[in-house]
């Protein structure tokens, strides 16, 4: 399979998961004002997991989950979960040397064990 699709497919499976975990352990109310929205963009490789809605008089806007593939890379610009897509990525087979983590400051990304660019 090529390196690209196996790529797509694991991120799409797991932040696919997250979102179904996420929404099977909240609290069903009658007036969701808040809400996820999945973003599964295979043209552009973006794959985003966002909080939208009202809370009262207060806009919601957050990203949880954003990730997207570069040249052959994937990375990891926001992860605001406690669910480790790292490492998800990793036991997926995906090398260390193809991931990337964004929310890092460049100069940053070569102390880690990632990818720098």
């Amino acid at each position: 399979m090529d390196t690209l699709i196996q790529y797509r497919n694991i991120v799409q499976k797991n932040i696919k998961k997250y979102d179904e975990l996420s929404n099977s352990q909240s609290a069903n109310t009658t007036e969701a004002t808040i809400s996820d929205r999945l973003i599964l963009d295979e043209q552009r490789d973006q794959y985003l997991w966002l909080r939208c809605g009202w809370d009262g008089k207060r806009r919601v806007q957050h990203i949880i989950l954003y990730l997207q593939i570069q040249n052959g890379k994937i990375w990891v610009e926001e992860d605001s979960t406690n669910l480790a897509i790292v490492d998800d990525l990793l036991a997926a087979g995906i090398p260390k040397t193809d991931i990337i983590l964004g929310f890092h400051h460049p100069s940053k990304r070569a102390m880690t064990e990632f990818a720098i660019a």
